[in-house]
């Protein structure tokens, strides 16, 4: 278990690696990285579409079933409007008003076409009852995995195609997963070494989560904050230009996203043990995507508010 957990955890940070830091000149724009980019881009789009897919498995498994294929081609359009639509409509750096305009209008226009076709699909199934539930879990799943996890985009284009936007986003993933590894590190080790084991938090959700293991996720958390912040180059931790990360709000980073990433996994827990499943997917040593991602689920979108207001209030 702990070898394809490796195995698999290796696999998938080499991708987020390359997509971090691989340039190109695709297309003839010299000095942007748009290998990294489209890597960064299809890395999404997988993640997206086979989420969603596990998030309707699990719901199915409750007695919902919801629009799978709707969702997931929505999904994935969400995941493309983020990212590299508005970088193409507007590359300049300066103009980020605009990119935020087209943003916001793309994501409208896709949110509401999602329930014209959504109503169509419920209007033509039966029983009305049913179709109609179909339609909203499939919407609580767009949100709910799709829409949270679209600010991980849109903090990584958030200033083009430069390396600001990336290190932010690498600076969230980097810190939220830490506290997964240090949740199952500490977790596993107190378990096996303290008389009569650790303590548990939630037996009736996750049986296995203690606030050892809680503890562990903030302090490596922390640890991967301050470490993300001494090697950073110096004006790689800003946001359109602003500085938004010191060594006192990467450590209020790392205790914050500990604790969002620890909620945002029991939710996750809850609806498996709704379902019966023990896992969201068939990732060897990792259970499902949405196993993987759903510590970032809630943490992400509360970490692009944080920048964005931070860069408001400084101008």
């Amino acid at each position: 278990m702990l070898r394809w957990r490796l195995v698999s955890g290796i696999c998938m940070v080499s991708v987020v690696v390359l997509s971090m830091v691989l340039h190109g000149n695709l297309g003839g724009s010299s000095g942007w990285d748009w290998a990294g980019a489209l890597i960064f881009t299809g890395m999404m789009v997988a993640f997206s579409w086979i989420a969603a897919g596990e998030f309707l498995n699990l719901t199915k498994a409750c007695g919902v079933a919801g629009f799978p294929r709707l969702t997931q081609i929505f999904a994935v359009l969400l995941v493309l409007s983020v990212g590299i639509l508005p970088v193409f409509f507007y590359p300049s750096p300066q103009q980020y008003a605009q990119r935020d305009g087209a943003l916001l209008a793309l994501n409208a226009i896709l949110l509401t076409s999602f329930l014209v076709f959504g109503f169509g699909l419920a209007f033509r199934k039966g029983p009305l009852a049913h179709s109609i539930l179909d339609l909203f879990i499939s919407l609580a799943g767009l949100i709910y995995i799709c829409w949270t996890l679209s600010f991980i985009p849109r903090l990584y284009f958030s200033n083009g195609l430069d390396h600001d936007g990336r290190w932010l986003a690498l600076f969230l993933v980097a810190v939220t997963k830490s506290g997964d590894i240090g949740a199952y590190t500490f977790g596993m080790l107190t378990n096996k070494f303290l008389p009569g084991g650790n303590h548990k938090i939630e037996t009736r959700i996750s049986p296995k989560k203690s606030w050892e293991g809680l503890f562990g996720a903030a302090v490596f958390c922390v640890g991967a904050a301050l470490l993300m912040l001494h090697f950073s180059p110096e004006t790689h931790l800003h946001f359109r230009g602003i500085e938004v990360l010191g060594w006192r709000t990467a450590v209020f980073w790392g205790i914050f996203a500990s604790l969002l990433g620890y909620w945002g996994d029991v939710a996750e827990s809850a609806l498996k043990r709704a379902a019966n499943a023990k896992d969201s997917g068939r990732i060897p040593g990792l259970g499902g995507v949405l196993d993987v991602l759903d510590s970032l689920v809630l943490v992400a979108p509360f970490f692009y508010a944080y920048v964005q207001l931070i860069a408001i209030t400084h101008k």
